[in-house]
């Protein structure tokens, strides 16, 4: 149904529980000066005097509440269903609080909106109306929690997961764009995830048009929630589509890393900043985050909307190959996650993120030797790498006793790397552990993770080799 200021559920799971649409809690907002003649009127949505019904929904208990309105859950007796409705009072477009535009205002533009735009992502309004002296928004309910239980110091979404909630928002941006509708308040707490997973933008009550045709004007006051607004939206300057997606990317920072993107004690502070002052990269706050992803947040931050993302989609697909690289691990069971920690620990590893060896891990087969059983034999002719995860093997060529291999080391790369004969023979002495890797396993890695396991093996052969004294393989790559 709505954004939250805690978990929340549109129906109230306990007694201090809140959950609203179209309305923000206590956070601060930048607003400009009333533009009416006479001083601001102030509104008080939060004095409202609530019906026990409103036309054919029958009111039920208060589940969320802000500045521009309350919301409570209802039922709606001709359809028999569950629903969400947002009350305010009946006023003057003109007329704000000083802090967020009029309720009326407010509650105009979230019909047009809702006129316009149906989409998966984004929350539905069924019907709205005016009743005596209120206005009323009838949503649907979603059961979940807003992204703000999951950003500044609180406990982390998985990456994957964190990834996946802004890609369904950039679509859904994507589809209110097109349709030149432009949000202007993304922020965590306008961000829903429902008990299945379902992400629910919310609250298009300060959104403008992107062109003379959506029922909305182009231009509003300097609105929006300080700590997420473009630099051009402090600035007051007409805003495009790259504004929504760099709130976006404000919210994907504070999802990664646990921390707002910016911070000053005073609001004034805070526009100098975001206005001029550089985003810090992601993988210098979180170092085994990747570059790559590090690079994409950074476009999606910078101060020129021309370098940003040309559209939701184009954001979107920026962060697909991350969440299928990260669900890879993350969707794991611990016991499997703590073993690829643990194979990070050991030498063939040591070098390879956690999201690679998950991605090895599907390709390759765990084996186990009996002590005295062979693990590679000469002129066996299989081209296989096995990697050695717990245990000790000896090996031995022509009878004599070249070496003893554990925990971390590999054999077989002569075989694996080009089809060598392999000379060794390496035998159990303890029971064995080992990976296998088939020779053609690798080719189904993505192409830079194929190139890192390649040259890992082909260092380690030429070292081999080098040592033996038989260094005679072109590893040029």
């Amino acid at each position: 149904m709505s954004s939250a200021d805690r978990p929340a559920t549109a129906r109230p799971a306990s007694g201090n529980g809140k959950a609203r649409s179209g309305a923000d809690g206590p956070q601060p907002r930048a607003a400009a000066k009333a533009q009416d003649d006479g001083p601001p009127r102030s509104i008080k949505p939060l004095d409202i005097a609530v019906p026990a019904r409103v036309g054919r929904y029958v009111i039920g208990a208060r589940i969320g509440s802000g500045t521009c309105g309350i919301v409570h859950q209802a039922l709606d007796e001709r359809l028999g269903r569950e629903v969400a409705i947002k009350l305010s009072p009946v006023g003057e477009a003109q007329v704000s609080t000083g802090k967020v535009p009029g309720a009326q205002r407010a509650y105009q533009t979230e019909i047009v909106a809702a006129g316009r735009l149906a989409h998966p992502n984004i929350i539905t309004v069924f019907d709205a109306g005016t009743v005596d002296d209120l206005n009323y928004l009838v949503m649907e309910v979603v059961e979940g929690r807003t992204l703000k239980e999951f950003g500044k110091g609180k406990a982390l979404l998985p990456v994957h997961r964190a990834l996946s909630a802004i890609a369904d928002c950039c679509l859904a941006l994507d589809y209110s764009h097109a349709r030149g509708i432009l949000h202007r308040d993304i922020k965590p707490a306008n961000i829903m995830v429902s008990s299945d997973g379902t992400v629910k933008l919310l609250d298009f009550g300060i959104a403008v048009g992107l062109d003379g045709d959506a029922g909305l004007d182009r231009r509003g006051p300097t609105l929006g929630t300080p700590n997420y607004m473009s630099p051009e939206q402090i600035l007051g300057r007409e805003l495009t589509s790259q504004s929504d997606l760099y709130s976006l990317s404000t919210v994907l920072f504070e999802l990664l890393t646990g921390r707002q993107l910016f911070k000053a004690k005073k609001v004034k502070d805070l526009f100098r900043i975001v206005v001029h002052q550089p985003a810090p990269r992601l993988d210098a706050v979180r170092t085994e985050l990747p570059a790559e992803l590090a690079d994409v947040l950074e476009r999606g931050l910078a101060k020129d909307p021309d370098v940003r993302f040309s559209s939701g989609k184009e954001f979107a697909d920026a962060l697909q190959p991350f969440i299928e690289r990260f669900r890879i691990v993350e969707e794991r069971p611990a016991a499997q996650r703590r073993f690829i920690r643990s194979l990070q620990s050991q030498a063939f590893f040591v070098d390879f993120s956690d999201v690679e060896i998950a991605q090895l891990l599907e390709l390759v087969k765990v084996r186990s030797f009996r002590s005295g059983e062979a693990l590679l034999s000469p002129d066996s002719g299989e081209r296989r790498l096995l990697v050695l995860t717990d245990g000790i093997a000896r090996v031995v060529e022509n009878g004599d006793l070249l070496g003893v291999v554990g925990e971390g080391d590999s054999v077989g790369e002569a075989g694996f790397i080009n089809g060598m004969p392999e000379h060794r023979r390496v035998v159990a002495m303890t029971t064995v552990n080992a990976l296998e890797i088939r020779a053609n396993a690798l080719s189904e890695l993505p192409p830079k993770v194929h190139l890192h396991y390649y040259r890992n093996i082909s260092d380690r052969l030429a070292k081999r080799l080098s040592k033996d004294g038989h260094l005679s393989i072109d590893l040029q790559l």
